[in-house]
């Protein structure tokens, strides 16, 4: 049964987010070990990127290297980690970024 109570205070949850994610395609190819996957971002926030897979990833805390291809920008290397496999993609956290000559 329908409860106005009830349904605000769903409409009213917030996000439990430390870091603010916004949606972004860019290319990303990931690097893990002598695995390189040509893959899309899904979003991204200054601390992290969750890609789309067409491929498994390594499973969460593997080491990984990142190369961004923002479309207005220079591309980015990152080195991360795995960070969580989700069943739509995989996040990394960064732990290190450097901008392309």
């Amino acid at each position: 049964m329908w409860s106005p109570g009830r349904d605000a205070k769903l409409s009213n949850v917030q996000e439990h987010r430390r870091y603010a994610r916004v949606a972004a395609t860019w290319s990303v190819t990931v690097r893990t070990g002598d695995r390189l996957l040509h893959l899309q971002t899904v979003n991204l926030s200054a601390h992290g990127v969750k890609v789309g897979l067409d491929a498994a990833l390594p499973p969460v805390g593997t080491s990984a290297h990142l190369r961004l291809e923002p479309p207005d920008a220079p591309p980015m290397d990152v080195e991360a980690i795995v960070w969580r496999a989700d069943d739509d993609g995989s996040a990394f956290f960064f732990v290190g970024t450097s901008y392309a000559e």
